[in-house]
């Protein structure tokens, strides 16, 4: 949820009610702006079956989703994914090893380098193996 900075009134995506005073209706992802009433409206996730607020949901791809859901399946879109590792905690080489064994699901293993600015942190960079793939092909 987050607040438009549009100049002129809003109208609500579900009702069509006009703003009193710019900036009082919320955003939605993916529904747009909406009346307090409107958004205080209980809907069904499509992923977990709960019930939320409207205005604490979001739609991605024609399904309401709640924002635990709704953030798991972003996370699918990521291209590339960053994860760090601590050389004060663990050795290099379990560092390594990790890299390379705990890739997340459907990511191929880019690069291990050292951390911008670091002296102890190493990053692993992933790419989703179909990308992978299409630029290797």
């Amino acid at each position: 949820m987050q607040h438009a900075s549009t100049r002129g009134l809003a109208k609500c995506a579900v009702c069509g009610a006009e703003e009193t005073q710019s900036g009082t209706f919320p955003m939605v992802v993916g529904v747009g702006r909406v009346c307090i009433a409107d958004g205080m409206a209980r809907v069904k996730c499509g992923l977990c079956g709960t019930e939320v607020k409207l205005l604490t949901s979001a739609k991605l791809q024609g399904k309401t989703l709640c924002l635990s859901d709704y953030m798991k399946e972003i996370e699918k879109f990521r291209q590339h994914i960053v994860q760090s590792f601590d050389e004060d905690t663990e050795p290099l080489s379990t560092i390594l090893e990790r890299a390379g064994k705990d890739a997340p699901e459907g990511y191929t293993l880019l690069a291990v380098r050292r951390g911008r600015n670091s002296t102890h942190v190493w990053e692993a960079e992933y790419e989703k193996t179909e990308l992978f793939l299409m630029r290797c092909s």
